[in-house]
Formats: structure tokens, C-alpha cells, sequence
């Protein structure tokens, strides 16, 4: 899934600053460019109806920043609704599928009444109670189901959201509801209970009924049950409803997934176009060498025949040798074609990084000439590892961070001495021999240099943290005309 950087970054390199205010037209104009085709007008609306205005001279303006989070959320948003249809579509198939089973066993002339019961939850236990765990018991005859609460669940109003089925004798009218309590140690205790009359249900009608609870004795205790209850009197009928509910139901998951992942599709389309357009460049690549190595290997095909036609031991000399050959360059493009499809380029952070880096070390390496530093020069050779040897590691970065803020706090040290060297009238001074004061003074000025520079540095190296690089994989990036890469299977340096 897209970043924020990732959206702001495509917006730059289109000529649109993230701190810059821009017209809905000018915005819209450029996610055209950047999807080569035009971006869907009822969405774009959509976005800009999210999206905080600015009035600028009588204008509606929008900044890139607010824009590029409102597309992050509408990303987020249609993700997250795609991933609920899918869930439900799951879960209706699956009960689509039990729905069908039962409907198999079931008879056309049954006359057993069944009753169908969704257990809500209950409602205004007293605080005072103080239990610890809590469930309910449903009595139909002699059939007894347990229902427990969800895992988390508020002991005022505990929920438990569980279905039943009973099946309902001639003589039975009545559904017991039993509340009952445990604490620490002890058995649970009988607190509260209710009946449904089941004749008080229709037929296929789901009815919300809330039932007081009261006490042994019969005196109200001010809560109550909720659930939701229907009577079925034909069971074969009701399971051929349920499934033209499911089958209903299956088809608008199926469309609304279908325009979650097209509104997705069509919002993503601008910032992985480049990406998509580079993925097609080395598809066709990769047919256009395995077309015309297998045209060539035609063409062998051929030439061997006509060899083997002129002369039969010939060919059985030079063809295990040819073919030997023939493979080894297979395998080689194979490989060129594995490495270009794993070379992204590098993202702009690692080529600021780079040139950075390489000042700080130029720096470093002057200053560490005149002033003893062994740790900035361990720091320096750590940032060099972190890209000529690929530690993009978070513990590397880290520890390589620590090694700068020390060297900060080194330098604070120094600080005193530098003050006193600078102001020094001393022309005789032991460390840096006879009249050094203009060489001092110059080593001192790129000390300072230094000492600001690296936090230049440690701000480059957070930004390493945040985009979590990843050392399995392999970048590209160019620094005057050169081209590096680094990562996995790396390969030398080569001029553009």
C-alpha cells in the first residue's frame, strides 16, 4: 500500500510542491498526466469534498499536503471496506454451504415447529454484583443451551451475540431464560430470569423482543434481555428463504467488492503508473529474448539438420558443445532479465544520502588529521558501510547514531580548548609547533564546519529509519553521471 511520501513525491516530481496551493483544475490535470489517462471525475469530487480548501484571492485553492492525506485515507477506506466484503463473503458462503446441507435432510411435509433465536445481550446488571464471570441458560422441554459472553465483554451490559436453534415440542410453549453469576471460588449462582411465549411469534418473522429479569421469588430486578426471535413452522421452506437471502446477498458483496477494488485501482493508478509501465517494459523485454532465442533456436534446429543430413558424425562431434553454449547464454539473460526486474531505483533519500555522507567524510578525514578523533573516524567509515556495504539494518543505523551523538558531545568538550587555541597569543604552542596560529585558525574553522554538519547528518539518519530500507533488495541511484548499486546481488560501478 502507498505512503504519504510516496504520494507527495510523485506530486514533486509532476512540479507540485507539497507546501504549494494549487487550483482543483491544475491537481487534476496533473493526476491525469501522472495515470496517462484521466482520472475518474466522481472520485476526484469525492476527494476534494475531503479535502480542507484554502480561499486564496477569491479562489478555492488545496494544498498538496492535504491532498496527498486525504488520498491516503481514501486509500485506507476503500482497503478497509474491501477487506470486510471479502470476510462476509466468506463467512455467507460458508453458511450458504450449511444452509444447503440442512435443506438436503430436511422434509417438504415436516410438521416440527422450530424456533430460531439470536441472544443480543443483557442490560443493566448492577454495578454492586461484583462477579467475576456470567452466562445464560435457555430451557425448551428438556433441551438446555448455554450461552457465554464475548471474551471482553462490560459487566453492566454484557453482550453475547450467539445464535440457537431448538426445535419445539407439541406441548411446549414457553422458553426459559436463566441469568445466572459466579464469583471467585464458588458455583454459579441462579440471579435472574425471564420466559418468552412462543406463541406470541409469527411465522418467518423476526421479532425483537426485551424481557425483564426477576428473581426466584419473582420480584423485578430492573434489567433485561434482548434477543431477536422467530417461529418456524416449515423448516424446509424457511432454509429455501435463507438461501435466496444468501444468494442475494453473495451478488451485492460480489459488485461492492468489485467497486471497492476498481476505486482503489483507479485512486492508486497515478503514483504506481511508473512503476506499472517499467513492470510491462521488462514483460515485453523478457518475450521479445525468449522470441528471439527461440527463433534462433529454430534457425539451430535447422542448420543441425543439415549438417546431420551431410554429415551424421560431424554433428554428434559439435553438437553436445552447441548446445552447452546455447544454454549458458539462456541462463545468462535469464539473469539479466531477473536483475532488471529486481532493480528499483533508489529512493531520493539514499542519493542525498550519499553526497552527504562523502562531504562529512571528506571533512572528517582533513580535520581527524590535526585533531586526535578516533571516534569520528569510526563514525565515518559506519556511514560508509551503511551504503557501500549495504547496512541499512535498523541496529546499524542506531548504532551508528549513538557513535555521531557522541561525537557531538565530544566536540562540546573541545569546545573550550578551540576557544582557547582561537584567542591563544601563544607562538610557541606545544601542540601545533612554532607560529601556527594561521594554521590553527584554519583547522578550526573546519572543525567548526564539522561540528555543525553532523547534525546535517543525524537528520539524514533518522530519515534512513523512517523509510526502512530493505538490505534484501537492490537499488540503483547516480551521482554525477555514475551509476551504483547496492542491495542484493550488487553489481560494480558503471558510467551511465
Amino acid at each position: 500500500m502507498l505512503n504519504l511520501q510516496t504520494i507527495l513525491r510523485g506530486f514533486e516530481e509532476n512540479g507540485l510542491k507539497q507546501e504549494s496551493l494549487y487550483k482543483a483544475d491544475e491537481i487534476l490535470a496533473k493526476l491525469d498526466i501522472m495515470a496517462k489517462k484521466e482520472f475518474d471525475r466522481d472520485i476526484a469530487e469525492q476527494l476534494f469534498q475531503q479535502c480542507k480548501p484554502t480561499q486564496l484571492n477569491l479562489k478555492i485553492v488545496y494544498r498538496i499536503a492535504d491532498i496527498g492525506q486525504t488520498i491516503i485515507d481514501a486509500i485506507q477506506l476503500q482497503a478497509e471496506k474491501a477487506r470486510n466484503a471479502e470476510q462476509q463473503l466468506k463467512q455467507i458462503q460458508q453458511n450458504k454451504v450449511i444452509c444447503e446441507s440442512q435443506l438436503a435432510e430436511t422434509s417438504v411435509y415436516s410438521n416440527t415447529r422450530y424456533l430460531f433465536l439470536t441472544l443480543l445481550c443483557a442490560k443493566n446488571i448492577p454495578l454492586q454484583l461484583k462477579y467475576t464471570n456470567c452466562h445464560i441458560q435457555l430451557t425448551l422441554g428438556v433441551i438446555n443451551q448455554i450461552a457465554k459472553p464475548e471474551q471482553q465483554y462490560d459487566k453492566v451490559n454484557p453482550e453475547f451475540n450467539q445464535e440457537f436453534e431448538f426445535s419445539v415440542p407439541p406441548l411446549i410453549s414457553t422458553l426459559q431464560i436463566q441469568f445466572f453469576i459466579r464469583t471467585e471460588n464458588t458455583l454459579p449462582i441462579l440471579w435472574g430470569q425471564a420466559q418468552l411465549k412462543i406463541q406470541q411469534l409469527d411465522d418467518q418473522v423476526i421479532k425483537q423482543v426485551e424481557l425483564k429479569l426477576v428473581d426466584p421469588v419473582g420480584r423485578d430486578l430492573g434489567s433485561t434481555i434482548e434477543l431477536e426471535a422467530q417461529i418456524v413452522l416449515n423448516k424446509h421452506q424457511y432454509l429455501q428463504a435463507q438461501l435466496q437471502k444468501f444468494e442475494q446477498k453473495i451478488f451485492t458483496l460480489d459488485n461492492d467488492l468489485i467497486e471497492y477494488k476498481n476505486n482503489l485501482e483507479i485512486i492508486e493508478r497515478p503514483f504506481k503508473a511508473k512503476q506499472l509501465s517499467k513492470e510491462q517494459n521488462n514483460k515485453q523485454l523478457s518475450s521479445n529474448i525468449f522470441n528471439q532465442q527461440l527463433h534462433t533456436s529454430q534457425n539451430q534446429q535447422d542448420q543441425d539438420q543439415n549438417i546431420y543430413e551431410i554429415d551424421q558424425q560431424q554433428h554428434q562431434l559439435n553438437s553436445p558443445q552447441e548446445h552447452k553454449e546455447q544454454i549458458l547464454s539462456i541462463l545468462q539473460s535469464d539473469k539479466q532479465i531477473e536483475i532488471q526486474d529486481e532493480t528499483p531505483e533508489a529512493p531520493e533519500i539514499l542519493q542525498h544520502g550519499v553526497i552527504i555522507f562523502t562531504i562529512y567524510g571528506l571533512i572528517t578525514l582533513f580535520v581527524c588529521s590535526a585533531k586526535p578523533s578516533f571516534l569520528d573516524v569510526l563514525v565515518c567509515h559506519g556511514l560508509m558501510f551503511t551504503i557501500l556495504m549495504d547496512r541499512f539494518e535498523p541496529f546499524h543505523i542506531k548504532l551508528v547514531g549513538a557513535g555521531l551523538l557522541a561525537s557531538i558531545l565530544y566536540d562540546i568538550l573541545w569546545m573550550k580548548q578551540y576557544h582557547l587555541w582561537w584567542y591563544s597569543d601563544d607562538q610557541n604552542n606545544p601542540e601545533w609547533g612554532l607560529n601556527a596560529v594561521n594554521l590553527l585558525r584554519f583547522v578550526l574553522i573546519f572543525t567548526y564546519m564539522q561540528f555543525l554538519y553532523k547534525f546535517v547528518v543525524c537528520y539524514y539518519l533518522y530519515q534512513f529509519h523512517r523509510e526502512s530500507i530493505d538490505p534484501t533488495k537492490r537499488y540503483v541511484f547516480t551521482i554525477w553521471k555514475i551509476q551504483y548499486k547496492v542491495g542484493k546481488n550488487r553489481e560494480s560501478v558503471t558510467w551511465q
